[in-house]
């Protein structure tokens, strides 16, 4: 009973990281180059490859976690901090300045 709840909590973890993952990329694709050059200390292109890698990895831990029953990895747990790291910090400043 127990290891289905960490089961569980895993796999909603892990589905969460890579919602978050995508969400990051798809708003760091549709965002012009020159917003982050204005409000971003990164470019477009680093943040781009910032968040490619971080997609291949969260959405390869959670296919880990989902289909093998596995823990969230290191790789996962980074990736969720780099787009998290995104939302925080360059998407609310292209937010505060769009109005």
């Amino acid at each position: 009973m127990v290891l289905m709840i960490e089961y569980g909590l895993q796999a909603g973890l892990a589905l969460v990281g890579a919602g978050m993952v995508i969400w990051a990329m798809f708003d760091a694709i549709r965002r012009p180059a020159s917003s982050f050059e204005n409000h971003s200390k990164q470019t477009k292109t680093t943040w781009l490859l910032i968040l490619g890698v971080a997609l291949i990895f969260g959405l390869g831990s959670a296919s880990l976690t989902i289909l093998y029953g596995g823990r969230m990895g290191l790789f996962g747990l980074a990736s969720i901090v780099a787009a998290g790291v995104y939302l925080a910090g360059p998407k609310r400043e292209f937010q505060m300045w769009s109005y």
